[in-house]
């Protein structure tokens, strides 16, 4: 049995998510200012170099804003977040997604999906299409659901790259931890076997370059992932 390397997150890391878990639950609330930097340090047991990296990571991601002279405030991250925002809450939330959260995430990329089926059976080349089915394979070939996640992620990352939108790509890619948590919870639920052959189907229907075909198999799939046999709510 192939076993997966434990990570063990550093003080840095740890911070980020305890900050990030107090502004994403409410404990902090938008527009109150955060404690100075050598009152964190010395409550969480950690340095001043850690605090001030941290922050600049979460101002980055849009949790934290600083305020000249005046201090860091808790920024309203529902109104100004970015892609950043939305991959950091992403990796944050991991397996404990909520039933509501995924469904709302398998909506997303139903529509994310119909647009890049559409571009590439629309503008993609022979020799584009063709090379999507060495990444179909890999998941067939795949020994653990994280190796066959990986696979089907990287199946539709570059499903988008032959639409060439740049945008698509990086909002797809802004989803992947939490797309690479649902892949694996529907392999260890239904099988690696059971991923393999719904994408071989899909990538069949790019071969052919029929777009009807694929769109009412993406349909059926995201229905049944959402309320139907394939469903991976928490539940």
């Amino acid at each position: 049995m192939k076993m997966e390397r434990i990570e063990v997150p550093t003080h840095k890391e740890l911070f980020i998510r305890k900050m990030q878990d107090m502004i994403i639950s409410g404990e902090l609330t938008p527009g109150s200012r955060i404690p100075p930097e050598r009152e964190l340090a010395e409550g969480m047991g950690v340095s001043r170099t850690v605090i001030n990296s941290g922050i600049a990571t979460l101002v980055d991601q849009g949790f934290l804003k600083v305020q000249p002279r005046q201090g860091t405030f808790v920024a309203d991250y529902k109104k100004e977040g970015t892609l950043k925002t939305l991959r950091a809450i992403i990796d944050l939330k991991g397996d404990i997604l909520s039933d509501v959260e995924i469904r709302s995430i398998l909506e997303i990329r139903w529509a994310l999906s119909q647009l890049t089926l559409r571009h590439a059976i629309e503008d993609g080349n022979d020799q584009e299409i063709e090379e999507l089915g060495a990444w179909v394979e890999r998941i067939g070939e795949a020994k653990t659901p994280l190796e066959a996640a990986n696979a089907s992620f990287e199946f539709q990352w570059h499903l988008s790259m032959i639409g060439e939108s740049d945008v698509l790509t990086i909002i797809i890619v802004s989803f992947k931890p939490a797309v690479i948590t649902l892949w694996q919870r529907f392999c260890r639920k239904y099988g690696i076997e059971v991923l393999y052959k719904h994408t071989l189907k899909t990538y069949g229907f790019i071969k052919n370059r029929d777009l009807d075909g694929a769109l009412h198999w993406l349909e059926a799939f995201t229905t049944d992932s959402m309320d139907g046999e394939y469903t991976v709510y928490n539940k």
